[in-house]
């Protein structure tokens, strides 16, 4: 059965830390919880309009996929999930944030693949990196509620939720999401290792400034320091730039919220003036490229980010940023809906999928299909797709 374009209904962005409820387990039932928590939060000020998610897009490309876990090189083709749901499956999706345009990313990819293949998704976001607390309250939450079939999941803890997910995994898939989660809580993982970002960004360097050229001087954005994925990312970068004349004059820790970065990027550069590059998190790069500008240093100082986000996607293509590293977080979103629908359904699923990772230059940008990026200009997060209405 080929789906209709459904009209779903979305929601301007928010506040920062708006869907940061005290009282998620009540809002959560009767699947009015997350309507009730933006309007209560935001003090009435979210208007409702609409959006069309396409649900009869073709996968007219070849995604450039790759099992990442076990079979990492096996070259046999990833398994194809286009098939749509064949009952009205409701699954629950918890993200650290949608702080910055990375889970945007991953939001849009989800949710229009959501539509498509007819599978019902609610959204919630702990509001950040540092608010473990929050998020296992949705995992609670989520877990509870007899009408979720299923959870996908980007944790802000590596280790922090596997004692909430052990017993619920037991009976219902869960897929973790861009971040990892330590230990056997889930059955199957979409993303891309962390470290692999990392060392492609550490890499671009290492070619640019091989030992014996002249030592370079770096400061090194990370994340908040609680963050699983941190750790892999700076392990990759070190691991690539060892033995090259890339040395780090500073590391930096902080929440990826824009305030946060900007205040490190400035404090960096007024005690660093004679840095050749800030590297680092997608939001550090956005507001350098502003920052740089200020200052006019903008010829003097590079940029490189290590992920992908709508921001550093629009600078890189104008020269603002040198190089990024993407991991398609378009696709991230639609391979988890795929892949927890597989394991609704009982059809054979990957341990652990994800796209391959580009590190991409201003000349290279037209290499891959912005969509697999970025979403579209003007997009807003959607926190409510319905499933469809009966069976097939």
């Amino acid at each position: 059965m080929k789906h209709k374009d459904t009209m779903r209904t979305f929601y301007p962005r928010a506040r920062r830390q708006c869907l940061a409820w005290p009282s998620l387990r009540s809002l959560w039932r009767g699947r009015q919880w997350l309507l009730a928590a933006l309007v209560t939060c935001c003090g009435g000020m979210l208007a409702p309009s609409t959006v069309a998610l396409a649900a009869d897009t073709e996968q007219a490309e070849a995604w450039p996929l790759r099992r990442w876990q076990g079979q990492e090189h096996d070259t046999s083709p990833v398994l194809s999930q286009r098939q749509p749901a064949s009952r009205p499956w409701q699954v629950c999706a918890i993200y650290p944030h949608l702080k910055d345009g990375y889970w945007l990313a991953v939001n849009y990819g989800m949710m229009e693949e959501a539509a498509r293949l007819g599978v019902g998704i609610s959204v919630a976001g702990a509001g950040g990196y540092n608010d473990l607390a929050m998020q296992r309250r949705q995992v609670e939450a989520c877990a509870a509620d007899p009408q979720i079939d299923g959870m996908l999941l980007g944790t802000v803890s590596y280790d922090g939720l596997g004692d909430l997910l052990t017993s619920y995994a037991a009976a219902h898939p869960v897929v973790a999401l861009v971040n990892d989660v330590g230990g056997q809580a889930v059955q199957s993982r979409v993303g891309v290792p962390w470290y692999e970002l990392g060392r492609e960004t550490g890499q671009w360097l290492a070619r640019r400034h091989p030992a014996g050229s002249g030592p370079v001087t770096v400061a090194w954005f990370l994340g908040p320091r609680d963050a699983g994925w941190v750790l892999f990312l700076d392990a990759g970068f070190r691991d690539a730039i060892a033995g090259s004349d890339v040395t780090l004059a500073t590391v930096q820790w902080g929440d990826t919220g824009r305030s946060v970065q900007r205040q490190l990027v400035e404090d960096v550069l007024d005690t660093h003036p004679d840095l050749r590059y800030l590297v680092g998190n997608a939001v550090m790069a956005e507001v350098a490229v502003s920052e740089l500008h200020h200052r006019g240093w903008q010829d003097r100082v590079g940029i490189v980010s290590a992920y992908m986000t709508p921001g550093v996607y629009r600078s890189l293509a104008r020269g603002s940023i040198l190089a990024a590293a993407t991991d398609f977080p378009v696709l991230q979103g639609r391979l988890a809906v795929q892949q927890i629908l597989a394991r609704l359904e009982g059809r054979p699923a990957e341990p652990y999928v994800g796209p391959d990772v580009a590190l991409l230059e201003r000349d290279q940008i037209q290499r891959f299909p912005a969509q697999w990026t970025v979403p579209p200009a003007g997009f807003n997060p959607v926190f409510q797709v319905e499933p469809m209405s009966g069976p097939q």
